[in-house]
């Protein structure tokens, strides 16, 4: 059985449009990979930290495991936050946002992950999530 001819093309317009966001969706890999070459996390580097490349933090997925579990983060202070990773990409009421990564289509946000900075009264981190 046959569709008529106006059905297959809206099927041929569909498909090429799903071939062509996942085409734009895909990164390659570049020399200047933020991973190891065995694919590990990076160290974290503040400067790297602060990269931003268009609307992406290019080293920031690699690294933000190593500031969910690092100890010593926690036993300071907003301003000590600040200097340590830069200005946060949202600010609300004792909570700093910094964004790791973010899938777009267009302009439109997908899926976001945030590093999210939560502080006490006194101004010490309370506690550091992750937030996807």
């Amino acid at each position: 059985m046959f569709w008529p001819l106006s059905v297959r093309a809206k099927l041929i317009i569909i498909g090429g449009s799903i071939i062509a966001i996942c085409s734009v969706s895909c990164k390659e890999d570049s020399a200047d990979s933020p991973t190891s070459k065995d694919g590990t996390e990076v160290i974290f580097d503040s400067v790297k930290w602060r990269v931003k490349e268009e609307d992406n933090y290019p080293y920031r997925d690699q690294m933000v495991n190593a500031l969910l579990y690092d100890n010593d983060l926690r036993t300071l202070n907003e301003s000590a936050i600040l200097d340590l990773l830069g200005a946060p990409d949202r600010r609300n009421e004792g909570y700093l946002y910094y964004t790791v990564n973010q899938t777009r289509l267009g302009f439109w946000p997908l899926h976001t992950k945030s590093l999210v900075v939560k502080f006490s009264a006194d101004n010490n981190v309370e506690w550091i999530k992750l937030h996807e």
